[in-house]
């Protein structure tokens, strides 16, 4: 077993040494980070298909007044928990309903990461390496973009990083009115975590907390955490929802913990398997642009193999291996290794402005390379269009002006500082940590400009848009053979979608519990799931002309099996809107 003893006395010699922070970086902080995640927080029309499908389950909570059973076009959607999309409808109707709105928890929830991992970082690695974890954390690419949309994962990687704060805090605490409070918020957290996603809110931080207590030889510790108590105040949390939803939905436990979660993890059934360094490449462009600092980091860590690092390490290396030998994968699910990452970063810049004589502190500049040099060739790609990917040209001729000031200002900031750095004056970590702050901000600013043009064509709005003049409130109206999460919030409707499918398919409206179980719609409508001979019926004897959504290549399929013409009404994407002809 390691003795790491030691390592503590050392890790707080190493703390008080650290430069002193004046309180103007702490507010420079501040601001960046409200500024980061919440300006233009609003303006992205929902991206397909998490946020439509997320947005629209929260919406119907509100529409339904059933605060127990998610639903989803009316019809009960049982592949996540509840908990997340009560904070969306408390924001709707708090705020109305609004993109901005459904955004809102997310972006509170990781505003409160940014603060853990500040606190974190404050207490056991000194202040400097505080302010830089906390804005390495905020502009590194994946929490910027999960931050801001309607999805699971920020949440989680809050209550993950509080139960492990809160845990590591309380093993090393000898005040007990202090320790009870860190006990509190780690039974709370776990609590929330699994109520929030399921097992995994337990599962990351209790094998990161089992396989620290064993290489560090504290498991006499442990009988010190108010185990019994604590594990009563997670059950009650937990069970709070659980069983009330499975004596609503009877077969919902054995579906949820069997299916979303052995199945998810041993099986492909829900085709998200990837190769065995996919998750490597998921971390390599997630944590752009501090990626490039990463090499440094894990020269610093095997330099100085402390207590508080053994506990990052074991944060961040666990959940990666634990992820990647599972059979789904997607890049979101990586999301808790960030906050360790940010800061095993930021205590690694922090010790290379501490060196008096560093030449390594050079790389402080491989991020701003990237970041400089990846607005500059966006800007050349507005004057030069075929250097850009087809994909982004639009969103970057739209931006095209803030491109171009943003790239000035960086390479300005960058030149400046470059050449007071040769000179010997541009030493300071101060001086560095502004430029750092204030060039980030404007490449994330830029970031979040792009994402408002590139969510029109990755949104259910234009094509509601473009349908609404033809719906009226008694109009039957299909989706044939696919679904659009955001459609029927778009258009705010009170009634269901009804959506024609095959029966063999492994997933309905993107929910393989929908698929698997069939559900019956809400109180007071009627059939919503159709096979195709249902569906020609039902568009044979509907009184009033129906409408029917489809993709535009499978209309030539459809009328085929409706034997008869369709017409075409209206238009958006690979979308069309189809009715009778006269």
């Amino acid at each position: 077993m390691i003795n790491p003893s030691a390592w503590e006395a050392s890790s707080q010699l190493d703390i008080a040494e650290t430069e002193a922070v004046p309180h103007s970086m702490t507010w420079l902080l501040c601001f960046i980070c409200v500024a980061v995640l919440f300006v233009n927080l609003g303006r992205a029309d929902f991206f397909e298909p998490d946020e439509g499908r997320n947005a629209e389950k929260a919406r119907e909570i509100l529409l339904l007044n059933d605060w127990v059973t998610p639903h989803e076009n009316f019809l009960p959607v049982l592949d996540k928990p509840m908990f997340f999309y009560w904070l969306v409808a408390f924001s709707y109707k708090i705020f109305g309903i609004t993109e901005w709105s459904a955004r809102l928890p997310s972006a509170i929830f990781a505003l409160g990461c940014l603060l853990l991992v500040y606190h974190f970082s404050r207490r056991w690695c000194g202040p400097w390496a505080a302010v830089w974890s906390a804005l390495i954390l905020l502009t590194s690419v994946e929490f910027f973009l999960l931050a801001r949309i309607v999805i699971f994962d920020t949440m989680l990687t809050f209550w993950v990083t509080l139960a492990l704060y809160s845990f590591y805090s309380a093993l090393h605490t000898e005040n007990e009115k202090a320790k009870k409070t860190y006990c509190i918020l780690l039974y709370g957290a776990l609590g929330a975590g699994t109520l929030l996603k399921g097992l995994i809110g337990l599962v990351i931080p209790g094998m990161v907390g089992f396989i620290y207590l064993l290489l560090t030889n504290k498991w006499p510790r442990l009988q010190k955490l108010y185990i019994i108590p604590g594990a009563l105040l997670c059950c009650v949390i937990i069970a709070s929802w659980y069983l009330w939803v499975d004596a609503r939905n009877p077969g919902y436990l054995r579906y949820y913990f069997w299916d979303e979660h052995f199945n998810r993890y041993l099986t492909d059934d829900f085709k998200r398997e990837n190769s065995w360094f996919y998750f490597f490449m998921v971390v390599a462009a997630g944590f752009l642009p501090w990626t490039l600092f990463l090499p440094s980091v894990g020269k610093y860590l095997w330099q100085n193999r402390d207590d508080k690092s053994i506990f990052l390490v074991l944060w961040l290396a666990l959940p990666f291996l634990f992820f990647s030998f599972s059979s789904s994968k997607l890049p979101q699910y990586l999301l808790p290794i960030y906050p360790p990452l940010a800061i095993l970063s930021g205590q690694t810049m922090t010790n290379l402005f501490n060196e008096r004589v560093s030449k390594e502190r050079r790389l402080w500049y491989l991020p701003w390379i990237f970041a400089t040099g990846f607005v500059v060739y966006l800007f050349i790609g507005g004057l030069w269009q075929r250097a850009l990917p087809t994909p982004i040209r639009d969103s970057v001729n739209q931006n095209f002006l803030f491109a171009g000031l943003c790239a000035a200002v960086l390479v300005l900031i960058f030149l400046g500082f470059g050449c007071a750095y040769l000179k010997g004056h541009g030493r300071s970590q101060s001086a560095a940590y502004v430029c750092t702050s204030i060039g980030m901000a404007l490449f994330f600013l830029l970031g979040s400009n792009l994402m408002i043009t590139a969510s029109v064509s990755r949104s259910a709005k234009a094509l509601a848009q473009s349908a609404a003049p033809f719906i009226r409130h008694d109009s039957q109206i299909f989706v044939y053979d696919t679904y659009i999460n955001g459609l029927i919030l778009y258009l705010g409707l009170d009634r269901p979608i009804l959506i024609v499918s095959s029966p063999i398919k492994t997933t309905v409206m993107g929910s393989p519990y929908v698929s698997m179980q069939r559900p019956h719609p809400a109180l007071g409508h009627g059939k919503i799931l159709l096979n195709f001979d249902e569906f020609s019926t039902t568009w044979r004897e509907t009184k009033h002309p129906p409408l029917v959504f489809a993709k535009a290549k499978n209309v030539s399929r459809l009328e085929s099996q409706l034997g008869g013409r369709t017409k075409e009404l209206a238009r958006a994407g690979e979308h069309v809107l189809l009715s009778r002809p006269d």
